[in-house]
């Protein structure tokens, strides 16, 4: 017996089965399944899921949102590297095609989640996809999204700095993403640069310091006042700071004495098939 949540999944999986048969001319092809209550993707043989991982609040401790991790259950990069699966795509358009293939598989899995009452849903986007394609940056997905019951204001978009040399094709696409309402994460933020200016100049809605930062044994002091003091300019810049990859609980001790506003890491919670429950604020009683 079909239950209230898989009668329109299954319709959404149908819809975009035929929709990605157009875009690919791909015959009668399917690209998604519904298999164990789970959606499957697939692409040049490879099997394909979704992965959540929690982001905390720091001063509240409960979990506010998820970011989405692709997983390859099956093929030839099963059981390596999940981010090899774009090396497989034979040009440009085919790596646009696979990259809204993957965000289109996390938020259906996302819609599965019936615990998960409100919160965010984080996803990647490739940097050769903002390279590509140049302009109405989101509206596609947007489209993907309102299909799904998902608005962009519940979606967080993590791109990466690396590479672009100049800033107005990234600044660009920033500003197209939060015009259409999603909020924007610069990931792994200090990997290469810690350049504050060129950060305010991209005006994203959240950094995710990158887990150099966070220091290991016999550097967690220097860690401490590194994510300190830049924890407090990108908050000067408008944006909230994440620190991700805590694996272990000095690290988070560092995270939390160092005042970021989002925990993220093995130490908080492993990317799972299912969301953590989101806790969502009381509402006041009305006087009898």
């Amino acid at each position: 017996m079909l239950t209230e949540t898989t009668v329109p999944l299954t319709e959404l999986v149908h819809y975009f089965n035929k929709r990605n048969r157009l875009a690919r001319s791909a015959g009668d092809e399917d690209c998604f399944a519904i298999v164990d209550g789970q959606v499957r993707a697939q692409f040049r043989g490879n099997v394909l899921g979704s992965l959540f991982q929690p982001v905390v609040e720091r001063l509240s401790g409960q979990v506010i949102g998820h970011e989405a991790h692709l997983q390859v259950l099956a093929g030839e990069w099963a059981g390596g590297p999940t981010q090899g699966v774009f090396l497989e795509a034979s040009d440009d358009h085919e790596l646009v095609y696979l990259d809204r293939l993957v965000r289109t598989l996390h938020a259906l899995n996302f819609l599965l989640e019936r615990e998960q009452h409100g919160g965010f849903l984080a996803l990647n986007i490739h940097p050769q996809l903002l390279r590509v394609v140049r302009e109405h940056h989101g509206h596609v997905f947007e489209s993907i999204l309102a299909r799904c019951g998902l608005t962009s204001e519940r979606i967080v978009l993590e791109v990466s700095d690396d590479g672009f040399d100049g800033i107005s094709r990234l600044r660009s696409a920033i500003a197209a993403y939060q015009a259409r309402g999603y909020r924007v994460a610069i990931d792994n933020f200090g990997r290469h640069t810690a350049c504050l200016d060129r950060l305010e100049a991209l005006s994203p809605d959240i950094v995710k310091l990158d887990r150099s930062l966070i220091g290991h044994a016999g550097h967690l002091s220097l860690a401490k006042r590194v994510m300190t003091e830049l924890s407090g300019e990108i908050r000067r810049l408008g944006a909230r700071v994440v620190c991700q990859c805590i694996e272990n609980p000095l690290q988070l001790q560092v995270a939390q004495d160092a005042g970021v506003d989002w925990l993220q890491g093995y130490r908080i919670g492993r990317p799972a098939a299912h969301c953590l429950p989101v806790v969502r604020p009381r509402q006041p009683r009305e006087a009898a």
